[in-house]
């Protein structure tokens, strides 16, 4: 049984798109021409998704907490601060262990327990 009750369901980890609110920290920026930083978690154990900059896919392993493996993404260029998040999205993803979902959050947490990077749910129409 969950302590820390909360009055929603806990949201699925697969199958859902998570839309990047902050990196280590920070608020998550989007580009007028580029795709909002975010993370889908398909059932196949893919991954995939864009760090703001970048398109991204590879594999995750979630039978103990959650791993990203095998991560490859397109080389695009983008403005500085744009590339900054991209490099910090991708450090973010790298050092997950494991994770953790309250209501329609997502918290990806390093081998410290830190919180890397915060995420919400998005339901597509």
């Amino acid at each position: 049984a969950c302590s820390g009750a909360s009055p929603f369901a806990a949201e699925p980890l697969t199958d859902r798109y998570w839309r990047v609110l902050e990196i280590d920290g920070q608020s998550a920026r989007v580009e007028n021409d580029k795709a909002e930083p975010h993370i889908v978690l398909a059932l196949e154990h893919r991954a995939h998704g864009s760090d703001g900059c970048n398109r991204f896919t590879g594999g995750y392993d979630d039978a103990k907490g959650l791993r990203f493996s095998r991560l490859a993404s397109t080389m695009m260029a983008c403005p500085p601060p744009v590339m900054q998040q991209a490099q910090k999205f991708m450090e973010a993803t790298t050092a997950t262990v494991d994770y953790r979902i309250k209501g329609k959050n997502l918290e990806l947490l390093d081998a410290a327990g830190r919180v890397r990077m915060r995420l919400e749910v998005v339901f597509l129409k």
